[in-house]
């Protein structure tokens, strides 16, 4: 299952819950960041590909979490650093945010994977 936050009319980011059979896109093609779930039988096989360089311009960082272990409190912002929502996110499930801001707040002993487009730049704001 797939949660739309939306905030003055624009998609701020999408909470995922759950994993559908096959393979999935997730994101708009358009994103800057891409994520499609595979969930698949034993003995499938994905035909072994590669993607063909090309240049990608990004204007906007977007993030990714992915709860592998325990449970997390996500607060989300606007891009005016106004607090707008608050999401649980527990293992297995992810979130993506695609503007705004974000807290993580760990409510018990939590792992996640945290994935963003790069390359990596130091230019983080605190709100």
């Amino acid at each position: 299952m797939i949660n739309e936050i939306i905030f003055k009319k624009k998609l701020i980011g999408l909470k995922i819950t759950e994993i559908q059979n096959g393979s999935t896109p997730i994101t708009d093609p358009k994103k800057y960041i891409q994520m499609v779930t595979l969930s698949h039988p034993k003995g499938t096989i994905l035909k072994a590909h590669m993607h063909k360089p090309q240049k990608r311009i990004t204007y906007q960082l977007q993030e990714c979490m992915v709860v592998k272990k325990g449970k997390i409190l996500i607060t989300i912002y606007d891009v005016n650093k106004k607090q707008i929502k608050n999401l649980y996110l527990s293992k297995g499930q992810a979130f993506i945010i695609f503007r705004g801001g974000v807290k993580i707040k760990m409510l018990a002993d939590s792992e996640i994977f945290e994935l963003k487009n790069g390359p990596f730049m130091e230019d983080k704001i605190l709100i």
